[in-house]
């Protein structure tokens, strides 16, 4: 089984290098790291895949990536409702990411049904759990909850990832699951989670008909 943290931050975005964090990875109990604006590579028995984040909030910016994604992990940074649904339905995106920074209706149960249709995963930085402080860690704990009910409901994947821009901040699979268990989620759905990519990567490299 794939297990993979997605979303990482290699220098010269993070303060470790790509090496390091495969290694780093590796003893944390990974075999496949999403790294952003990484090319595709092994290191230590750990595979790289080239990832890229959206953060421009329009359809242009996120047409313009799908376009030139090749083998790269698309992601795309949650707006307002109307924006996450067509971004769900875009093909070639693979994940929907930051929602805990949103509105509470900028993902509804409608939002939920599109992304399980489609397949598009709702990515899930448990990094947060750790950096965040009072009110605001308050707040992604209740999002990542609010998310967890709709997953259980309308099963769209979920894809987690310690959105580690150092080797300090990669977390192992143990601690994935102890945090995920803060929010409510059991250990194998937490495992589930972590071996999403696979199924994302095939996903989104076949033909999609937008509806």
């Amino acid at each position: 089984m794939t297990v993979t943290d997605v979303f990482i931050h290699p220098h010269p975005r993070g303060d470790s290098t790509i090496r390091r964090m495969a290694r780093t990875a590796r003893e944390c109990g990974f075999d496949t790291l999403v790294a952003i604006d990484q090319p595709p590579a092994e290191y230590n028995g750990v595979s790289i895949l080239k990832g890229i984040i959206v953060s421009e909030r329009t359809m242009k910016a996120v047409n313009a990536a799908v376009r030139k994604r090749g083998d790269t992990i698309v992601g795309v940074t949650a707006g307002e409702n109307s924006f996450n649904r067509s971004v769900i339905q875009t093909p070639g995106v693979a994940l929907l990411t930051g929602i805990c920074s949103t509105r509470r209706n900028a993902f509804d149960h409608v939002t939920a049904r599109f992304a399980a249709e489609k397949k598009v995963a709702v990515h899930l930085d448990i990094g947060m759990l750790i950096t965040c402080r009072g009110h605001t860690r308050q707040k992604v704990l209740t999002r990542y909850r609010e998310l967890l009910t709709l997953q259980r409901k309308y099963e769209f994947p979920f894809a987690l990832g310690s959105g580690a821009y150092s080797i300090l901040d990669q977390r192992s699979v143990r601690e994935m699951v102890q945090l995920c268990g803060l929010f409510g989620m059991e250990r194998d759905e937490t495992l589930a989670a972590l071996a999403t990519i696979p199924d994302l990567r095939l996903e989104s490299s076949s033909p999609r008909v937008v509806s």
